[in-house]
């Protein structure tokens, strides 16, 4: 009797093991999982992915051309033929086929030759130039174009990624990198109306009217300039798209660019000068006959402190304050003349300078 009532003992134990352990699997299968120790596991491979900018220049270079200009060959019995002018590059802006470049890429250029990335070609036709600036506007006529993103928004940084996208030496698209060194470098050799933005990354003839963009492939710039002195090369310089895109609406608009002008040249006082009239003054040197600021009364040798009540801080804000004045607008210039404040009030007159093409 004692051993059946053990074996039922044992199968009655059994059976309340089965009925709890099919509980616990059924309501908490969680608790089921066999427990590791920690220090046991085995540690997650690290993947460090390659750094890559490539999406940046899938998205921008479809919308960098090479450009090839070409002249007439005076040498050759006087008939049309062609001989090989030079290389450039471009950036399509608009889907209308619209394209801008630098103006020293086509100037003189009598047939300008435009190739896509895809083995396209286009022959260009010029809109419009602004040599001051050395921006220019083409057009071609072609069906599905790539366009960069050009928001006037985007702007450049020091310490930002710079990638140019270009034509170095005509040998076909090509990509270099750098950082962007400054912004608002104004070089009056190149250009007084440009605050370009200079990078480190590589640049030779053929890159000039090619893309600067950034690590996203957006727009910062037309590439326009490098400096380099025996083989050593480093400095580049690039036109900002806001600015760029400016003299691309105003072309579009009125055919030229127009910018405000009195008529008058100068530079910074020197330190003598700022210790008599301070660090935002300017010195006259010179008024062009007939101008306005000669009708305003303004001679060499008077220091110019304030334009419409505004300190000059530099010469680039007040020639921004002239230029940027609407043509036939009154403008106050506060003068100091022999130690005397005085108020001018001069009439701006457009500047346009028409390039013949």
């Amino acid at each position: 009797m004692k051993i059946f009532k053990l074996l039922g003992f044992i199968v009655k134990s059994v059976f309340m093991g089965m009925i709890a352990a099919l509980f616990l699997f059924t309501f908490f299968p969680h608790l089921m999982k066999p427990v590791v120790d920690k220090q046991e596991q085995p540690e997650k491979e690290i993947v460090i992915e390659p750094l890559s900018f490539a999406s940046a220049i899938q998205k921008a270079a479809p919308s960098v051309v090479n450009i090839r200009t070409f002249i007439p060959d005076p040498d050759i019995y006087n008939k049309r033929t062609s001989a090989r002018l030079g290389v450039g590059s471009g950036v399509i802006v608009s889907a209308q086929g619209y394209i801008m470049t630098n103006y020293h890429v086509i100037a003189d250029a009598q047939d300008i030759v435009v190739e896509l990335i895809d083995g396209r070609t286009a022959i260009a036709e010029i809109i419009g130039v602004d040599a001051d600036t050395d921006l220019a506007v083409l057009k071609i006529i072609m069906a599905n174009l790539p366009v960069i993103s050009t928001a006037h928004k985007i702007t450049a940084q020091m310490g930002d990624i710079a990638i140019i996208i270009g034509n170095p030496y005509g040998v076909g698209q090509a990509v270099t990198m750098g950082i962007v060194s400054a912004t608002e470098r104004r070089l009056l050799k190149l250009s007084e109306y440009v605050d370009f933005i200079q990078t480190d990354a590589a640049v030779n003839p053929g890159n000039s009217g090619g893309a600067l963009v950034n690590t996203k492939g957006e727009l910062l710039g037309i590439s326009s300039a490098y400096f380099t002195r025996g083989t050593k090369t480093g400095i580049s310089f690039a036109i900002p798209t806001s600015l760029a895109m400016n003299v691309f609406d105003e072309i579009l608009s009125t055919g030229h660019v127009t910018r405000g002008w009195l008529g008058f040249s100068g530079g910074p006082m020197d330190k003598v000068g700022r210790d008599l009239f301070g660090e935002t003054s300017y010195l006259v040197t010179d008024i062009t006959k007939g101008s306005p600021a000669e009708k305003a009364g303004l001679k060499p040798k008077d220091v110019i402190l304030r334009v419409n009540g505004q300190k000059v801080l530099t010469y680039i804000d007040l020639l921004n304050l002239i230029t940027e004045t609407a043509p036939d607008s009154e403008i106050t210039l506060e003068v100091n003349r022999d130690k005397e404040i005085i108020t001018l009030t001069a009439i701006v007159k457009a500047k346009v300078r028409i390039v013949k093409l």
